[in-house]
């Protein structure tokens, strides 16, 4: 059975935003890793310089990876691990006093699987204030977590997480209401 391809444009961004990612990919792949860790300020102040709208308190590695700055927010106090993937289709937002622990993956696209064509589809994903996302975890594309929820380790969420709560495994699933006891 034969069936016809959608038309799909093979270029979805703008010729600006392709020479950005360039421009970008150059800057992540040298100057980037190499800023002293004892100073994450400077890494907050080059994501600035293109477009990102971060708090100079937060963090992240050297071997974090950001896909498109000019589309991520960062509040104060955050940090983004080791290794963290930001696949920054659209745009991504993260709040204060978050931790996104080593090896974590944010995903912000998707394909249409419906479609013989396979077209991209982009959408945001927010994460709140006071969230921790566990080593290894996945986040999907739309999905918000709210405020002060936990993401446990290796948990792939692909729906939104309820503030205040602790969800894990694959799919994420509710494992109890987190409660601050101080």
């Amino acid at each position: 059975m034969e069936q016809k391809l959608d038309n799909v444009d093979p270029y979805p961004y703008t010729l600006s935003d392709y020479l950005k990612r360039f421009l970008w990919s150059l800057i992540q792949s040298t100057i980037w890793k190499i800023l002293p860790h004892r100073i994450p300020s400077l890494r907050m102040i080059v994501l600035k310089t293109f477009g990102a709208n971060v708090q100079i308190s937060s963090m992240a590695f050297g071997s974090t990876s950001i896909f498109r700055p000019w589309e991520f927010s960062i509040g104060k106090l955050s940090t983004l691990g080791p290794r963290v993937r930001v696949y920054n289709l659209s745009k991504i937002s993260i709040g204060d006093n978050t931790v996104i622990s080593q090896d974590t993956y944010l995903c912000g696209g998707t394909h249409d699987y419906s479609k013989s064509n396979l077209p991209l589809i982009r959408q945001n994903i927010t994460i709140g204030n006071s969230v921790w996302i566990c080593a290894g975890a996945f986040i999907g594309p739309g999905v918000t977590i709210g405020e002060g929820a936990v993401v446990g380790a290796r948990a792939v969420v692909t729906s939104n997480v309820e503030p205040w709560t602790v969800v894990a495994g694959n799919p994420a699933i509710l494992i109890k209401k987190r409660i601050i006891s101080e």
